[in-house]
């Protein structure tokens, strides 16, 4: 994400420190705006990292080949990683910094995030004070690939249905049913 209290911002150098040397491979893309807005923090992880074999800076689009052969995202309340979780039935880590409000009068909608409600349900959420947990929870991926693909795939569905029926109750005279479908719209 982009912003003030954005992952990279909050934590970013501690994380990729954590996963190099852990011997994890770190392909860092950072949001647009980050590297037009925050050039010094960017200059400071190059300068950090880039000797490093397993980091990329990636400026551009991710080549597909290394997003598909990725085995988990993370990210802090980003879009991409819903796409992520979805496109590839793979978990995302969630580091749970500070959310980005665009909209100071969000509250009076009475309606949760996607990205807030289902951060749970495609992944984990860790604090920026954990983050030394990271590898450890990364590597029991391996043991576990299968089942939390499919895991993904039911709380999807799950939650769909759970938002549906939320915003059906706040929205009781506002429903209908649809004949040809299992829920409500």
């Amino acid at each position: 994400s982009y912003g003030n209290n954005n992952l990279l911002e909050e934590c970013g150098l501690d994380l990729i420190d954590i996963l190099l040397k852990s011997n994890f491979k770190v392909i860092l893309r950072p949001h647009f705006r980050t590297l037009r807005d925050s050039k010094k923090l960017i200059d400071s992880i190059k300068e950090k990292f880039e000797k490093n074999p397993n980091f990329v800076l990636e400026k551009g689009i991710i080549p597909s080949n290394m997003f598909h052969n990725s085995l988990c995202l993370i990210s802090d309340w980003s879009g991409i990683s819903l796409e992520y979780a979805f496109a590839l039935e793979r978990p995302v880590f969630f580091i749970d910094v500070p959310k980005k409000i665009n909209n100071p009068d969000f509250e009076k909608i009475h309606c949760e995030t996607i990205e807030a409600n289902i951060r749970r349900e495609v992944g984990y959420v860790i604090s920026s004070n954990e983050l030394v947990e990271i590898p450890e929870k990364i590597n029991s991926l391996f043991e576990n690939t299968d089942k939390f693909r499919k895991q993904i795939i039911i709380r999807f569905f799950l939650s769909l249905i759970r938002m549906n029926y939320s915003y059906q109750a706040e929205n009781e005279n506002n429903y209908y049913w649809h004949p040809n479908s299992n829920f409500y719209c």
